[in-house]
């Protein structure tokens, strides 16, 4: 057993300082601890209640000719991008546009589609101007100008019901849109690419919205 005292002078030990490091040690473990719990991230999200929190629910499935007609776009980026030269290219493009009016049956209206509003503003009289994504690199839109949108009219007028609903959207909302494609040609429905590498690899297709809302 260890002497309280000196055995030579007999002056009592000091424990205070070992006392005081070995109580400094613990705390510093219960301060880590405390930290490493706070930060560890749970396993569930929990409501306010206290109750566990069901995730995100995800957004509907895709209307059934929506889903071919993103699919025959997919399938001819990559069929293009694979071609050897210009003439195999024009060939695809042909194509795909018969290819799209089947997956269309032929019929160019289409109600209840699923996008991204990508695109919301205005011309100089007004006139809603608004693009939606239908998937990656694939847009329905209607022209930005008044001069290209003499004939097709796609632009969406003030005191309109579409434009109201407008009104309350902002970009990045997802959105659902029905309306009717451009008759065309060249690609079976109108599209506004200057090159046909922008037609086959990001198409921009004319669109004349009839009905716009949010998801």
């Amino acid at each position: 057993m260890s002497a309280k005292a000196c055995p030579h002078c007999g002056a009592r030990r000091k424990r205070s300082g070992a006392l005081k490091w070995v109580g400094g040690v613990f705390l510093a473990f219960v301060v880590i601890g405390a930290v490493a719990g706070a930060n560890k991230p749970s396993d569930k999200t929990t409501s306010t209640s206290g109750t566990p929190m069901a995730s995100a629910s995800k957004q509907s499935p895709l209307p059934a000719s929506q889903r071919d007609f993103l699919a025959v776009v997919a399938d001819y980026k990559e069929r293009f991008r694979s071609a050897s030269n210009e003439l195999q290219q024009s060939a695809l493009r042909d194509e795909r546009r018969a290819a799209i009016l089947k997956a269309l049956a032929s019929r160019l209206t289409v109600e209840n589609w699923a996008g991204t509003l990508r695109n919301l503003e205005t011309n100089t009289e007004g006139k809603a101007i608004i693009t939606v994504r239908l998937a990656s690199d694939v847009d329905v839109m209607t022209w930005n100008n008044s001069f290209s949108d003499v004939i097709h009219r796609t632009m969406i007028d003030k005191g309109t019901p579409l434009y109201a609903a407008l009104m309350n959207m902002s970009v990045g909302d997802p959105v659902i849109v029905s309306g009717s494609f451009i008759p065309s040609d060249q690609d079976g429905m109108l599209e506004t690419s200057v090159t046909i590498d922008g037609s086959m690899t990001a198409p921009e297709f004319l669109f004349q919205f009839s009905k716009i809302s949010k998801q």
